[in-house]
């Protein structure tokens, strides 16, 4: 074989090689690519679940404190009429039931609910602001 032949066939495998070095190198960048592309979106989903979790528990807290907020009213009612019935049944003979309230009793009886009220964290005490 003439020395011009094995020129062009070594050119051409040496093209060869080249092409396939450029395209090993173009496709592993791509790769690399994509790879950090992924990471980065397992990363933003396990935050975002992280997130949900967290929300997730706090309304379950919340939840729990206003079931509880709700069983406390609920015995400081039944409470209440229980003291109720105790008063009437108490009274139901006696000729004081037709009488006014002495001051002392009412105030003590005010000075009572207003406890209550404080007791529960309520806002609203039944007196003004000023």
């Amino acid at each position: 074989m003439r020395i011009h032949y094995k020129i062009i066939i070594f050119a051409f495998a040496l093209s060869v090689l080249g092409g396939i070095v450029w395209s090993a190198s173009h496709y592993h960048d791509k790769y690399q690519a994509e790879r950090l592309r992924a990471d980065a979106a397992e990363q933003n989903a396990n935050a975002a679940e992280a997130i949900t979790a967290n929300v997730i528990q706090f309304v379950n807290i919340i939840n729990a404190i206003s079931e509880a907020n709700q069983d406390a009213k609920n015995q400081i009612t039944l409470e209440s009429q229980g003291a109720q019935a105790d008063i009437k049944v108490a009274i139901a003979n006696d000729d004081c039931a037709h009488r006014p309230v002495p001051p002392a009793a009412s105030d003590r009886l005010r000075q009572f609910a207003d406890s209550l009220r404080t007791g529960s964290g309520s806002a609203s005490t039944g007196k003004p602001d000023s």
